[in-house]
């Protein structure tokens, strides 16, 4: 839902929405819904395991939801879940501020009531900015589609294995633990 008439640039949403549920799309200020069970439990799943892997190696920071990334002059997203490796982290010159660049890695747990086209979007938006890989989980379907900065993809279900490639070397991850157990 668009909360506002003109349309704003980062700054100047900063200026009137910091700490507010909100997200800046096209120059358009969007309110953020709080997610459902399957995907809290969905994001911090994929949280933790890429939380793990990338401490264990010291290749940079995960962040989660509600951080705020510049993806253009007109745009400010937040995913569930995003990796920001050693070298983006050195050019941060104001932590208590949305981060100048997009992630290397964005995670987007995909809920029932985004449509296909803000999905693309959000995707187009994150690689246009520099992201080398989007993953788009799906919990109701339990798949994932990974999304490279070549414009490629791929869709792998909840029995097959999701890569770090060539961002995140040696991450193999099986779908299946992406998600919540289902109910009986």
């Amino acid at each position: 839902m668009t909360v506002q008439e003109k349309q704003l640039t980062v700054e100047e949403f900063w200026q009137l929405f910091e700490g507010k549920p909100y997200e800046l799309v096209h120059g358009e200020v969007m309110e953020i819904m709080p997610g459902v069970y399957n995907h809290g439990v969905t994001a911090n799943l994929i949280g933790t395991i890429l939380r793990n892997f990338i401490d264990r190696l010291k290749l940079g920071q995960i962040v989660g939801a509600e951080t705020g990334f510049q993806l253009s002059k007109k745009t400010l997203r937040a995913p569930d879940a995003a990796f920001i490796s050693n070298e983006k982290l050195k050019t941060i010159t104001d932590q208590d501020k949305y981060l100048p660049f997009a992630p290397d890695l964005a995670v987007e747990v995909v809920s029932k009531h985004d449509t296909a086209d803000e999905v693309q979007d959000k995707v187009n938006l994150y690689l246009a900015a520099g992201t080398s890989l989007v993953w788009l989980l799906y919990a109701n379907l339990e798949q994932v589609v990974v999304h490279r900065a070549d414009r490629t993809s791929k869709t792998i279900s909840r029995d097959g294995i999701l890569e770090g490639e060539d961002l995140l070397p040696g991450l193999v991850i099986r779908v299946s633990d992406l998600f919540p157990p289902q109910s009986e």
